[in-house]
């Protein structure tokens, strides 16, 4: 019974406090404490005051004993427990002198969790209070505060930064100022929830948000307020939210991996203007990185636009990405971004290329104008493209190879130099509902063991098309010798050559101005289905050696209608 008395009371006490406690400091006042001391500005509660807590209980135990035994029958609800009541009672400045009072075998047994007071008063075979408390409990009672000792003053930081957010508004921050000379003189004074505003001028310096979640916002004109780096990233961040705005970012002199470098949080950059001579202007990368890309100008790097890796997973909403040395937007080994409405274009290799496991949803962007493909899907990777234009380039639209797979539905993929869509070398992509027409190669052309699924697509006046299953498609209006789709390595509405072995089923084959079906020699593949109509020569033409599977289609209209070709 005594036991109980004087755990409970002890903890009650702590809980209380003083009658007339010393005032706690102010926040910035501990603060500056703490850095001049060079340690945990918290101050103590000493052996004496414990000793004082457990004579003080001794006293009131004479006329509160009699109560305690009535209430030890009535059941009781489980409290906190001791080491909860201790945490949320003493103060920050309380604990430096506690823990010098503990011993080393304390020390040991720093880690133990203390049980619920009640468990520890209720125990059997608890020995006689010393004191009013047992050994054993005087012993968990200081191993517990030890412990909450460790445990702030191993997050010092983070606990200031806390408890004292709630309490202070906001502080607008200027650069320049008589305080603040730089930004990152602005960034280290800075705590949580604080704006740092930086007027037009040139900073040369390193922006780094590593610790408080800060934003920062220019003043005035965008490119009147540029921050500039040699050698290094102009702005690396590693908070958990924060916000950038209505800046020129500019890394120059190479040496580095990127300009911008985000490997954890949420950051949002928004109407920024940003460029850098690195391998990429934005390197997002962590799975727990989800930052925000919006509005802004993305440009002119010797690398790449952006690089998306790791299981990151950013959106990228609203840019002008362009004029990169290689890709406008890399996604690489589990990347996973949204982007959306973006204008990618004048890129010396590929607007998007998509590799080594990278996903990704990409709608309603316009790809156009650049060097080698649009988009190009490779080594497993399998990205989902939604309603984007994908033309004008001077490659190919759409290059999907080495087993690289993606979801490609209701783009329009036009006006590019050579082919419109290309499967090979085991790629095996599900293209849907796409317009894919006046392309100066091959509308569709699937070779080398290229697979895939390609379904209602409107394919029109290209000149070829693979392997795979062709369902639903129209195709017309093809020139002489040109097709709609090629299978294999060949040239009509549609070619089979050697090796060749599609499906091609409920396709309307019209207008064109060559034959609507070619099967090569040693082609084969099944056809049915088809309506084939109005072409200039023949409707299907079989050659020698071939051996395609032939039913249900209708030929009409045509110049020879069906001819088997022979020797």
């Amino acid at each position: 019974m005594g036991n109980c008395c004087s755990c409970q009371d002890l903890s009650l006490s702590l809980l209380q406090k003083e009658e007339n406690p010393t005032p706690t400091p102010s926040y910035h006042s501990k603060r500056e404490s703490s850095k001049s001391q060079g340690k945990c500005a918290y101050a103590a509660v000493s052996p004496e005051s414990i000793g004082l807590l457990i004579h003080q209980q001794n006293a009131k135990q004479a006329g509160r004993r009699e109560e305690e035994e009535e209430e030890e029958e009535a059941p009781r609800s489980k409290g906190p427990s001791l080491k909860e009541k201790l945490k949320a009672s003493l103060r920050k400045d309380e604990f430096d002198d506690a823990s010098e009072a503990l011993t080393s075998d304390d020390f040991a047994d720093a880690q133990n969790s203390c049980e619920d007071k009640d468990q520890v008063s209720t125990r059997a075979g608890s020995p006689e209070p010393v004191g009013g408390l047992t050994e054993e409990e005087i012993g968990r009672l200081r191993r517990s505060v030890e412990e909450v000792v460790r445990e702030m003053a191993d997050h010092e930081s983070v606990v200031l930064r806390r408890d004292f957010s709630r309490q202070r508004e906001s502080c607008v921050l200027k650069v320049p100022s008589d305080e603040y000379g730089s930004i990152a003189a602005a960034l280290s004074a800075a705590m949580s929830g604080d704006v740092v505003e930086v007027s037009e001028g040139v900073y040369r310096e390193s922006i780094c948000i590593a610790a408080a979640d800060v934003d920062i916002i220019g003043i005035g004109s965008i490119n009147k307020i540029v921050v500039e780096s040699t050698s290094k990233p102009v702005l690396v961040f590693r908070a958990i939210k924060g916000l950038v705005r209505n800046l020129t970012l500019r890394q120059v002199g190479g040496g580095c991996e990127c300009a911008v470098e985000i490997s954890t949080g949420s950051l949002v950059i928004d109407r920024c203007d940003i460029s850098g001579q690195s391998d990429s202007v934005l390197h997002i990368t962590g799975t727990h990185t989800s930052p925000s890309i919006l509005n802004s100008v993305i440009h002119d790097s010797t690398g790449a636009g952006f690089l998306v890796e790791g299981g990151a997973s950013p959106v990228i909403s609203g840019n002008d990405i362009h004029g990169h040395h290689l890709d406008g937007l890399v996604v690489k080994e589990g990347g996973n971004p949204t982007v959306r409405g973006n204008d990618i274009h004048g890129c010396k290799t590929t607007g998007v290329l998509v590799r080594s496991g990278g996903l990704g949803t990409f709608e309603d962007n316009n790809i156009r104008c650049n060097a080698i493909s649009g988009v190009i899907v490779h080594d497993c990777g399998n990205p989902r493209f939604f309603r984007n234009k994908i033309i004008e380039g001077m490659g190919k639209g759409i290059d999907v190879y080495d087993r690289g797979c993606g979801h490609f539905e209701e783009n329009t993929i036009s006006h590019n130099t050579m082919d419109g869509l290309i499967i090979k070398t085991g790629a095996n992509p599900i293209v849907l509902n796409n317009k894919i027409h006046n392309n100066r190669g091959n509308g569709v052309y699937v070779f080398e063991e290229g697979q895939g699924v390609l379904e209602g697509n409107d394919i029109y006046e290209n000149e070829s098309s693979g392997k795979g299953v062709l369902e639903a498609n129209e195709i017309y209006e093809n020139k002489m010798d040109v097709c709609g789709l090629l299978v294999s390595k060949g040239v009509t509405g549609v070619t089979i050559k050697s090796g060749g072995n599609p499906s091609v089923m409920s396709n309307i084959i019209r207008d064109g101005k060559g034959k609507g079906i070619f099967v090569h020699e040693k082609g084969r593949g099944i056809l049915e289905g088809n309506d084939i109509a109005g072409n200039a020569s023949v409707g299907i033409s079989v050659a020698t050696g071939a051996d395609p599977v032939v039913r249900r289609n209708k030929v009409r209209e045509t110049v020879w209608g069906r001819r088997e070709m022979k020797g």
